[in-house]
């Protein structure tokens, strides 16, 4: 029987070959999305926590309203949703969410470095 320490090594080394969109399956889907937001918009000062997909999956309400005010802050109106893709709106259009990132970075400074992006 193979021990925990073997057991992790395998499972990371089977996520190392994942992509990020398998990950992020992996991680809950768009709750995994929702928390990811909450990252870069802490990153960008826009929330003043960020939260893993654990306490967005078990408190999805008050976390998931959380991400929408701050993407109200950078003038994104989100949606997000727990089994379907996060939808992202800027000036009634609605937009991507890479575009939505693309938004936070070009107005606002990056106070915090925890997002990978």
């Amino acid at each position: 029987m193979a021990t925990r320490e073997e057991n992790l090594k395998k499972i990371n080394n089977e996520l190392e070959l994942m992509s990020d969109e398998e990950l992020e399956q992996v991680a809950g889907g768009t709750i995994g999305q929702t928390a990811g937001d909450s990252k870069i918009l802490y990153d960008y000062g826009l929330m003043d926590r960020y939260y893993g997909t654990i306490p967005v999956m078990f408190y999805w309400k008050s976390k998931s309203a959380e991400v929408d005010a701050g993407w109200s802050k950078a003038g994104i109106t989100c949606v997000t949703k727990p089994f379907g893709s996060n939808q992202y709106f800027k000036d009634g259009k609605e937009i991507s969410r890479g575009e939505a990132y693309d938004h936070l970075k070009a107005n606002f400074k990056r106070i915090h470095q925890i997002s990978d992006d």
